[in-house]
């Protein structure tokens, strides 16, 4: 049996009215957690509540051939892809297959918990009933858990914090520009006294949803540093510009727009106008938004979480450029 150290500092953050936990990420649709839920209903709302159970992670080589590694959410959404084109196989650990070609139902769940479906020497009722995943060889009974910090928000608050208007370019839930407040996860990460090791942190959703980002930059789109500057530069973001479009201002287009302007900070801005944002922009750990606390995630009966905090990693654009439309709209054919 292997003996491994989680090696690294591990984050809590944590309010006074909530308590430490995992919280269950089903995607939107999914139709398996609640096979697996009524062999192993303790298992609710535990890391194993999650789509990590029967998917993985994987890599990528960017243009320079250097790997490029993902977590299996976004390994999922780049491999599969939003639209559900790529190759679902692709995407899932041992476990998750076996549980496929077991017939992708409770019995299925049952059939393998004799099974060593990742090969690390627990059989896979074992290593569930120690909230392990099953499909993870890296994960299992016996390993030691990394020196961490917690934080509650007086201490976050208590640490220096940066403000900084941008504009959030999302994929699909649309674009907007506010002021966010915050630490600067550099400084935080040093105030917690981060490995020299270490290469990067993953940021975990109020709904469980995983996010890598590394500590240094890289050329692919998909990753945020959170550390260092830009090659060669003495910023960690670049500075931006003030991009407004009427076309684009759902106040003004409520039915095909595709950037909310109404933030109090975008006041007296003009198209064109350059962005200062003193000590420039940085990947911060937020928790106000144009002056307020963030509204704290709660998910709803879609599976889809309301709010953006109590905490929001914020990290501006790699590459500037202007508002562009959802990629669910309906409307693409926009400037």
């Amino acid at each position: 049996m292997k003996q491994n150290v989680l090696s690294g500092v591990i984050f809590l953050l944590v309010l006074s009215w909530c308590s430490v936990g995992f919280s269950a990420y089903h995607h939107e649709g999914e139709r398996d957690a609640e096979k697996f839920l009524t062999v192993y209903p303790v298992k609710a709302g535990t890391k194993l509540d999650n789509c990590a159970l029967c998917h993985k992670g994987g890599e990528y080589l960017d243009s320079k051939n250097k790997p490029v590694e993902l977590g299996s959410c976004q390994w999922c959404h780049r491999t599969y892809g939003y639209d559900g084109a790529g190759d679902i196989q692709e995407t899932m650990n041992e476990y998750g297959k076996a549980y496929k070609s077991a017939g992708r139902n409770a019995e299925a769940v049952t059939s393998l918990n004799s099974q060593d479906s990742d090969g690390d020497g627990y059989d896979n009722a074992t290593e569930i009933n120690a909230d392990n995943f099953p499909g993870n060889a890296d994960d299992h009974p016996g390993l030691t858990v990394a020196p961490y910090r917690i934080y509650t928000r007086e201490q976050l608050e208590a640490l220096a914090n940066h403000s900084q208007f941008l504009l959030m370019n999302t994929s699909r839930s649309g674009d907007f520009y506010a002021e966010y407040t915050g630490v600067p996860i550099k400084d935080l990460l040093d105030d917690a006294g981060i490995l020299p090791s270490a290469t990067g942190i993953k940021v975990y959703a109020p709904d469980g949803w995983g996010q890598n980002h590394p500590l240094e930059y890289e050329e692919s789109l998909d990753m945020y540093h959170v550390y260092g500057n830009a090659p060669g530069q003495s910023y960690q973001y670049p500075p931006a510009t003030y991009y407004y479009d009427l076309e684009a201002d759902t106040t003004k287009n409520p039915d095909n727009g595709w950037c909310d302007y109404s933030a109090v900070s975008c006041t007296g801005r003009s198209h064109g106008d350059s962005i200062f944002v003193e000590n420039g922009l940085k990947a911060i750990l937020a928790y106000k938004r144009e002056g307020a606390a963030l509204d704290p995630g709660v998910l709803n009966n879609e599976n889809k979480l309301d709010g953006e905090g109590p905490f929001r990693v914020v990290v501006p654009q790699k590459f500037v450029g202007e508002p562009d439309q959802s990629s669910k709209s309906n409307a693409q054919d926009v400037k």
